[in-house]
């Protein structure tokens, strides 16, 4: 297998276009670059729209198999990124669904290298109380998280998470902007508030 560097969440590559046709044309190479270079925006999707339970490398693949059996129907038209997002969204809702779980994300559940921006509270003064005050905090986070309606925690995951920006989210979501700010800026002062109540 060809080592591919990953690229940042929501970047699009010039070249992505050669290789969609290269792919759709049987090149198992090109799909492989292709899907490489945006396996961190869709494993970030997975990661924080799925409980910790479930396998993300298998939500990863699902969401590939998906893209690569689907490929034809890419028009072309949006980010191509944007088009897997809106795949993998669909699995997670497809996944939940069947398990009738409400969706979060664990802020503090999952040990990467990859940190939640708004999990660590700043602090100026790094004593253990000021640690477990932030944890304190970080749990007040996650309970408001959980508790956003579903588009909201769709809208946040990807903007924080994925790091697509507003119009890409819009595309992957299929909705208008304008929607997606209004989740957005509903979701945020709801995290931003737990954050604020929970500070000492």
């Amino acid at each position: 297998m060809a080592t591919v560097a990953r690229g940042e969440p929501g970047v699009e590559r010039e070249d992505d276009r050669e290789l969609i046709e290269s792919a759709r044309a049987g090149d198992s190479g090109a799909a492989e670059e292709l899907l490489l270079r945006h396996e961190l925006t869709v494993w970030r999707a997975c990661r924080h729209l799925l409980p910790v339970e479930e396998d993300l490398p298998a939500a990863v693949q699902e969401t590939f198999y998906r893209a690569l059996k689907n490929l034809t129907h890419y028009s072309g038209e949006g980010k191509f990124s944007s088009w897997l997002v809106a795949i993998a969204v669909n699995y997670c809702r497809d996944r939940l669904r069947r398990r009738r779980l409400v969706p979060f994300m664990a802020l503090e559940a999952r040990d990467d290298d990859d940190p939640d921006p708004i999990a660590v509270i700043p602090s100026r003064e790094p004593d253990p109380e000021r640690v477990a005050m932030a944890r304190q905090a970080a749990q007040w986070v996650g309970r408001e998280v959980r508790a956003l309606p579903e588009r909201q925690r769709e809208v946040f995951t990807l903007r924080f998470f994925a790091g697509l920006e507003l119009e890409h989210i819009a595309e992957a979501l299929g909705v208008d902007v304008g929607t997606v700010k209004t989740h957005l800026h509903r979701a945020v002062h709801r995290v931003r508030r737990a954050v604020s109540e929970a500070r000492p």
